[in-house]
C-alpha cells in the first residue's frame, strides 16, 4: 500500500506544481480562458488540429474582449486584440516589450544573433547597422537579380502549361528560393532546373511538415524554456552548417579579393559592417540566414496565396492584369523599379492578400519589467508573454466586412493603413517592425506581373475551396499545396 500513497502524493506534487500559475488573471481580474491542468489552453493547437492563429481568432470572437489571459502549459499569456492596447504595447510603451517571447538557445551565436530573435542591447546594435541595407536604394542594385529570377520562373511554367494541376505552391516556392539565394548569399539556386537544388532542399528542411520541423516551431515560439533546457533550434545542425559553409565561402572570397560591387546582401554588408568588430561571422552569417527564412516563407507564401485568389475571381484578375499592360507600356513595355509604383490596384491586391494571409499570424511580445497596463490596475509582472493575433485583428468584422472575402478594393482609401490605427499588422509594427518590407513585396509584385503578363490563371478540381492551412505550422501554408492551371494568353 506505501507505493500506492507514494504515487498518490508524487502525483499530487506535480499537479499541483504544474497549475500553480492558474490563479494569475484570476487574482488580477482579467478574462481568462479555463485552462486544462498540465496543458494550459493550447491543446487544439498542440495536437496539430488547429493553427495557432486560427485558434486565437476564433477566441476573440468567443470571449468580445479587448484583452484576456491564456494559459500555455502553466504560463500566463496576456492576449490583445484592442487596436488601442496594441498600439500601447507595439509602440508608445514598447521601452517595456523591447523583446520577442520566441526563443533560440543562447549558445547558437549565430540564430541568437539574427535580427528576429536577437534582443536588447544585441537587437539594438545590429538592427541599427541592419536597417540601412533595406534602403530604397540598396533594393534598387538588387532589382535585376530578382527580374532575372522571373524569366526563369516563367520559363519554367511554360514547360508545365499542358498538365491540368499545377502546384503553384511549389513554383513560388522556387522563385523565391532563387531570388533569396541569388539577393542574399550570392549563388544561383538553380531551383528550376532540378529537383534537387541545394537551396531548395534547404528551404524544405526548414519549412516542410514533418513533426519534428513542426515540433521546432512550436517550441522556438511557445515554449521558450524548453528551448534553453534542451538546446533546440528552430533550425537543424546540419541545415545551419550548410548555410553557413555556403555563405562564409562568398563572404571570404568578396572580402579578400576586394571584388563586390554592392548589389547583393553580402556586398552591402561587406560595405555596412566594416570596421565594425562587433560584426563578427555569426552575426554576418545570423543576417543572412534572416533574409533567406523571412524571404523564402514570406515571398513565396505571399505570391501564393495571391495567385489562388486571383484564380478565384476572374473579375479582379483581369482587371490586375490591364493595369500592369497599361503601366508597362508607358514605359515602353518594360518593367522598371519606377513603374511599379505606378501599378495601385496591384498595390491593392497584395495588400489584401496580406490581410487574409499573413504569414505569421500573431505577434508576440514578452514584458521586459513589471508592467501596468495603461487605464486599469492591472500590473503584468516581468517575463509574461503578449500574443497579438493578426487573425483576430484582420479578420474583425467591425474592422473589415465581409473579412473573409477577398476584396481589394477596401484598400482603396490608404487611410486603413495609417500606422495611428493599428488594424493593418502583417510586417508588425513599432521599432520591431519588419526591416524587409519594401523588398520583400518587390519580389512578390515582380512575380505576379511576370506571371500575369503571360497567363490567365485557373482553378481546378483540385484547387482546395475554402482554403485550408497547415496545422503543423507556425507560419500560414497551405494544407495541401494550391494546385492551379496556367493557360498562356492569346
Amino acid at each position: 500500500m506505501l507505493w500506492i500513497y507514494t504515487i498518490i502524493i508524487l502525483v499530487a506534487i506535480v499537479y499541483a506544481y504544474c497549475t500553480r500559475n492558474f490563479n494569475y488573471w484570476k487574482t488580477r481580474n482579467v478574462p481568462f480562458l479555463k485552462p486544462i491542468p498540465f496543458l494550459g489552453n493550447l491543446w487544439p493547437t498542440l495536437k496539430m488540429q488547429q493553427t495557432l492563429g486560427e485558434w486565437l481568432c476564433d477566441k476573440c470572437r468567443e470571449t468580445n474582449q479587448d484583452y484576456f489571459g491564456i494559459y500555455v502549459l502553466d504560463q500566463p499569456v496576456l492576449v490583445v486584440q484592442s487596436p488601442k492596447m496594441i498600439k500601447q504595447i507595439l509602440q508608445k510603451d514598447f521601452v517595456y516589450f523591447q523583446n520577442r517571447s520566441a526563443s533560440v538557445p543562447r549558445k547558437n551565436l549565430v540564430l541568437s544573433s539574427n535580427l528576429f530573435f536577437a534582443k536588447n542591447t544585441k537587437w539594438k546594435m545590429v538592427r541599427s547597422h541592419v536597417t540601412p541595407v533595406f534602403s530604397s536604394g540598396k533594393i534598387k542594385l538588387m532589382f535585376a537579380h530578382i527580374l532575372n529570377e522571373t524569366t526563369a520562373m516563367i520559363d519554367y511554367i511554360d514547360g508545365l502549361v499542358n498538365m491540368s494541376d499545377v502546384e503553384s505552391k511549389e513554383i513560388c516556392a522556387k522563385y523565391s528560393t532563387n531570388v533569396i539565394a541569388k539577393c542574399a548569399f550570392g549563388v544561383d539556386a538553380k531551383s528550376f532546373e532540378s529537383e534537387q537544388a541545394e537551396f531548395r532542399k534547404l528551404g524544405r528542411r526548414i519549412f516542410d511538415f514533418r513533426y519534428s520541423t513542426a515540433i521546432r516551431q512550436f517550441t522556438c515560439f511557445l515554449f521558450p524554456n524548453i528551448v534553453q533546457w534542451f538546446n533546440i533550434s528552430v533550425i537543424d545542425d546540419d541545415t545551419l552548417a550548410r548555410l553557413k559553409i555556403i555563405f562564409l565561402e562568398v563572404y571570404n572570397s568578396r572580402l579578400s579579393s576586394g571584388n563586390f560591387e554592392g548589389n547583393d546582401l553580402v556586398d552591402i554588408l561587406i560595405e555596412a559592417t566594416k570596421n565594425l568588430p562587433e560584426f563578427d561571422e555569426n552575426v554576418l552569417l545570423g543576417q543572412a540566414i534572416q533574409f533567406f527564412l523571412a524571404g523564402f516563407e514570406t515571398t513565396g507564401s505571399i505570391l501564393s496565396f495571391t495567385l489562388y485568389e486571383l484564380c478565384l475571381d476572374q473579375e479582379i484578375q483581369e482587371k490586375l492584369r490591364e493595369e500592369i499592360f497599361e503601366i508597362t507600356k508607358k514605359h515602353n513595355n518594360s518593367i522598371t523599379y519606377e513603374s511599379i509604383s505606378e501599378m495601385k490596384y496591384l498595390d491593392m491586391c497584395v495588400t489584401e492578400t496580406l490581410r487574409k494571409y499573413p504569414s505569421v499570424p500573431f505577434l508576440d511580445r514578452v514584458t521586459d519589467s513589471t508592467y501596468k497596463i495603461a487605464g486599469t490596475d492591472i500590473i503584468l509582472d516581468k517575463g509574461i508573454p503578449i500574443y497579438i493575433p493578426l487573425f483576430g485583428v484582420h479578420y474583425n468584422p467591425d474592422i473589415y466586412p465581409d473579412p473573409h472575402k477577398y476584396n481589394p478594393e477596401r484598400f482603396r482609401d490608404k487611410s486603413r493603413l495609417n500606422k495611428e490605427s493599428l488594424t493593418y499588422l502583417p510586417f508588425g509594427e513599432g521599432p520591431r517592425i519588419c526591416i524587409g518590407i519594401r523588398f520583400g513585396l518587390l519580389v512578390v509584385k515582380l512575380g505576379l506581373i511576370a506571371i500575369l503578363q503571360k497567363f490567365k490563371l485557373e482553378a481546378t478540381d483540385n484547387t482546395p475551396i475554402p482554403m485550408k492551412f497547415a496545422s503543423r505550422s507556425i507560419v500560414l501554408q497551405a494544407d495541401k499545396g494550391i494546385p492551379l492551371k496556367f493557360v498562356p494568353l492569346k
